[in-house]
């Protein structure tokens, strides 16, 4: 079991006498040309030309400031030769460490994103606090958890719009943050670390999988400085990718070793994703696209899969069984509800034929214009190649999902947001590409074309309204 995707991971890698030649052609020229995209994306955004949504289609995102104010890039002048100077650090660290390199950035990182948001007009308290903006903290507010998981279908048209169109997974965080003490500044402080969390279970995912120190590094340092959530939080969008990371890094182990409590938590995990935003599920195209690599090398056999399935759904109905026995509430007619009213919402507001497109356009937003130029360059190479490397497996089943997701159109628009969760797992074709060499330049130039990014659009676009 301890094999899957690994053993022949040798057999896609680049050779060594090739990396230490130089940095391959294909990594070098993506990495130039997303560089030099992200610049002309940042000039357009300062300038007030970047397309920032469309009123035709039913939704734009506003510019906050006047053209021309290149004052509000100085923080990514001090950000990245920080982050470049703990990246060159961290990779000189011993194997041991590897794990306090992962929480040394997690904890590292918050000031360094909170500095990139200096120019962002709301602040996080205001954010967390507005119903416009976050309609999650003021119903924790206004009812105890038991009052409102206890009678939750009949409280959901009281709440607040953001609130009656989600699950309650995100108002029950609310609850949790009051219960520590928080108010609004400090929360959205907590919402920014919980959702860092995501690119850490990246970090883990990829180094399971892979055995590569240096593609887990850049999938964690990518993750960590992902423009959709830096524009984002402390809307909770920006916490969606964690459950469904969680799910991901438990079936990994579970392919991995086969031991029974992976399979347990996968269904815990997969409970707390419909509970707290079910969107994420779509990723199930990487779960599935796993489970058949792993048989097709026969580290995996069906009756494992059996195994692995069983206790899955055990492990969800528990958690089913006890919000059920605790407060009778029911996830399957709030979900059923929440669906219904995503439908309807498109149907009146929104058309398909137009966003189908253009969402792809603000997935750049979001995943960064440098990070997409690298997946379509990480996704041709292993497609021409036919590698069977890890990192091609997760890259090839996220476009995969990205492609699924696009064209079922249940998001219309607001991609910048909806698709953060997204955005957060394809950085891995990034990472992989950027890790071909051992040269520092694709990586430091691909993470300063992502907090060049995120410093512009935190400053100019009024993403989030309070």
């Amino acid at each position: 079991m301890d094999r899957v995707l690994v053993e022949k991971r040798a057999a896609a890698a680049v050779p060594v006498d090739a990396a230490r030649a130089g940095v391959p052609r294909l990594v070098a020229w993506a990495v130039l040309a997303g560089a030099g995209l992200t610049v002309l994306a940042v000039i357009a955004m300062v300038l007030r030309r970047l397309p920032t949504g469309s009123r035709e289609a039913g939704w734009t995102y506003p510019y906050d400031r006047l053209a021309g104010e290149w004052h509000v890039l100085w923080p990514a002048l001090v950000v990245t030769p920080a982050v470049l100077g703990l990246l060159w650090l961290s990779r000189r660290l011993p194997e041991r460490a590897d794990a306090a390199v992962a929480a040394g950035w997690f904890v590292a990182v918050i000031p360094l994103q909170l500095l990139l948001r200096t120019y962002a007009l709301p602040s996080l308290g205001d954010i967390v606090a507005s119903d416009r903006a976050n309609s999650f903290y003021s119903p924790s507010q206004r009812w105890g958890i038991g009052e409102f998981m206890g009678n939750y279908m009949g409280l959901v048209e009281q709440l607040p719009p953001h609130a009656r169109t989600n699950m309650p997974g995100k108002t029950m965080l609310y609850f949790l943050l009051d219960a520590l003490g928080l108010g609004p500044a400090a929360m959205g402080v907590a919402v920014l670390a919980l959702a860092n969390l995501s690119a850490v279970l990246l970090w883990l995912i990829v180094r399971d999988l892979t055995s590569d120190r240096r593609i887990a590094l850049y999938a964690l340092v990518l993750g960590l400085l992902l423009p959709g959530t830096l524009y984002f939080a402390p809307v909770l969008n920006a916490v969606s990718p964690v459950p469904i990371l969680l799910a991901l890094w438990l079936h990994v182990r579970f392919l991995k070793t086969g031991r029974y409590g992976y399979a347990l938590g996968l269904g815990c995990a997969l409970y707390l994703t419909v509970f707290f935003e079910a969107l994420p599920l779509v990723l199930g195209v990487v779960f599935a696209a796993l489970l058949g690599v792993a048989l097709r090398q026969r580290t995996l056999t069906w009756p494992d899969v059996l195994r692995l399935v069983a206790l899955t759904v055990a492990g969800f109905a528990v958690c089913n069984a006890l919000l059920r026995g605790l407060f009778g509430y029911d996830l399957f007619d709030n979900f059923a509800y929440v669906l219904a009213d995503a439908n309807d919402f498109n149907a009146r507001w929104r058309p398909y034929g137009m966003w189908v497109t253009r969402n792809l356009w603000y997935l750049a937003l979001a995943a960064g214009v440098a990070s997409c130029v690298l997946l379509a360059a990480a996704t041709f190479d292993a497609v021409r190649r036919r590698s069977i490397h890890p990192a091609a497996v997760l890259t090839l089943s996220g476009v995969a999902v990205l492609v699924v997701l696009d064209l079922w159109g249940i998001n219309r628009g607001e991609t910048v947001r909806l698709w953060i969760f997204l955005a957060v797992y394809l950085q891995i074709a990034a990472a992989w590409l950027c890790a071909r060499t051992p040269r520092l330049w694709p990586a430091a130039l691909l993470l300063s074309a992502a907090i060049l990014q995120s410093t512009a659009g935190s400053a100019m676009i009024g993403f989030v309204r309070v």
